[in-house]
């Protein structure tokens, strides 16, 4: 507890499984927020995520970056994050997706 709050973290011990207990917090200079661009998409959701600060904790950042989010079945859900700047090699797999809507969906997502 002692290592995580010196670091800024915030702990919290929990009883839930596999639940971390050292986690940064909301207003933390790492990491990404919301870039004002949320758009519904066909099959679920497309969001523009900002590097928070100048901070770096691994390096080589990319910012922004898109977050899509797909209900493609009743039980499970597809996200993918990319560089909309960057054009990068992707594995050819095709996965077929009835895309479901988000209220037939056992799961949410928040924003």
């Amino acid at each position: 507890q002692e290592v995580c709050e010196a670091r800024g973290c915030t702990w919290c011990a929990t009883d839930v499984a596999s639940a971390p207990w050292c986690f940064f917090p909301v207003d933390s200079p790492y990491g990404y927020s919301l870039g004002g661009n949320t758009e519904k998409t066909a099959h679920g959701w497309r969001v523009t995520l900002n590097k928070r600060q100048a901070l770096s904790l691994f390096g080589n950042d990319i910012s922004p970056v898109v977050l899509e989010v797909e209900f493609q079945t009743k039980d499970r859900l597809r996200f993918k994050l990319y560089d909309p700047n960057r054009q990068r090699f992707e594995v050819p797999l095709k996965i077929d997706s009835p895309g479901v809507t988000a209220d037939e969906a056992s799961y949410d997502v928040e924003f």
